[in-house]
């Protein structure tokens, strides 16, 4: 049983930049999306016509895709600090919360929005934590008893 987690600490600091950016992101769009808006709309003659263009599409999303990104964005980065501990239940949180992070803006915005980079990551993402996982043993421990709902 390899017991170097050092390839997994990295994983999980990438994974948490990643957690908290979508997180930090989605919150600032579902809040100051109005007045963001706002803004470009009154200085649209100062910017270039693709800059304002994207910021139309942006502006287009609905602020609760924004907020449920931020969610799991949270879920995430929360998954991502249980499997630093080696709980299994961090994986299943992280892996929730990616695959929603999928899904969602499929739901919310169409086919068009699903990127095969985003679908490799997340299965890479997902395949490497479950192998460092289970070679530290994360999987094969019976669950502590609060993961049991004790």
């Amino acid at each position: 049983m390899n017991k170097n987690p050092t390839t997994l600490r990295i994983l999980l600091v990438l994974s948490i930049i990643y957690g908290s950016m979508m997180f930090l992101t989605g919150i600032l769009m579902a809040v100051a999306l109005p007045s963001l808006d706002a803004v470009y709309r009154a200085n649209q003659s100062l910017m270039p016509a693709e800059m304002f263009t994207m910021w139309k599409r942006m502006a287009a999303i609905p602020r609760l895709l924004y907020a449920a990104m931020a969610a799991l964005g949270a879920m995430s980065v929360v998954g991502c600090v249980l499997m630093w501990n080696l709980r299994r239940a961090g994986y299943h949180y992280y892996a929730i919360a990616q695959l929603l992070m999928l899904v969602l803006p499929l739901l919310f915005l169409g086919k068009g929005f699903l990127g095969l980079g985003d679908v490799m990551f997340t299965a890479l993402f997902l395949f490497i934590y479950y192998l460092q996982l289970k070679s530290l043993g994360a999987f094969s421990n019976p669950p502590a008893p609060e993961e049991e709902g004790e």
